[in-house]
């Protein structure tokens, strides 16, 4: 949202660390991610099923938070039962962060599948720059019901937000990495970390702007991806060199909608 909050299983220790002859019993790996999250799929239909209820919660936090959403519920937009549902699930709250879990790693594969070098093939480094920030912003739009859950789920002091708080930090490296190959080796160590901190802003506008939709430059304005490489080109120190991402002059900035 590389990053799953699996335990590590424990190894037996001795009861003395100095003593060379105790033998540390060897343990199995920790559980898949679907085995913690969901029960185990074994037919087509059951994986049918369950890919049915993850889409339909990803709709449903379009328009509404994950406590109002109730299992009936869920299960009627997935078109199955209530009984299908604990069939794949142990309950709502390990539907959430199964959900959570698999749409980070969705996003990391989809990335990775349509945004790399070969789909960078012939840009200049302001395409490039412009590229990674609207890619970003079309992530948090598509996710913005599971975001905004994630977060208020954080706020109460759960763990929820930290696989998207990893996912985050791992796009923001690749889209530097893309970035970077469109530039001097002189300049790579130079502007890495000025770059990451400007995907940190970004980041937190896009959550901001989840979190509270009425704010100056909300998520939909059809000028953000402008504004926000504007930032992260400003943190690269590269503007007079290349020019924004957008050659439009947007200015004054953007009015609130009253």
């Amino acid at each position: 949202m590389a990053r799953f909050h699996l335990q590590s299983a424990v190894t037996g220790v001795g009861p003395d660390r100095g003593d060379q002859s105790v033998v540390r019993k060897k343990t199995k790996r920790p559980p898949d991610l679907a085995e913690v999250r969901a029960y185990p799929v074994r037919q087509h239909r059951s994986e049918q099923n369950r890919e049915r209820l993850l889409g339909a919660g990803r709709l449903l936090l379009q328009d509404g938070g994950f406590d109002e959403m109730s299992i009936a519920q869920l299960a009627a937009h997935a078109g199955c039962s209530v009984g299908v549902f604990y069939q794949r699930f142990r309950n709502k709250r390990a539907y959430f962060e199964f959900l959570l879990e698999a749409s980070v790693q969705q996003v990391r594969e989809q990335t990775l599948a349509h945004l790399n070098s070969q789909a960078i093939e012939g840009f200049d480094l302001s395409a490039t720059i412009a590229r990674c920030v609207q890619h970003y912003i079309e992530i948090h739009r598509e996710h913005a019901g599971l975001i905004r859950a994630a977060l208020q789920y954080g706020i109460n002091g759960t763990n929820d937000w930290q696989p998207l708080r990893e996912s985050g930090l791992w796009l923001h490296r690749y889209y530097m990495d893309l970035i970077l190959s469109k530039m001097p080796p002189k300049a790579k160590s130079r502007v890495l970390d000025k770059g990451l901190i400007g995907f940190q802003m970004i980041s937190g506008h896009l959550v901001n702007s989840i979190a509270h939709p009425g704010n100056v430059l909300p998520l939909e304005h059809p000028e953000l991806s402008v504004w926000l490489g504007r930032v992260l080109m400003l943190c690269l120190e590269t503007s007079s060199e290349v020019g924004h991402p957008d050659s439009r002059v947007v200015n004054p900035a953007p009015k609130r909608d009253r």
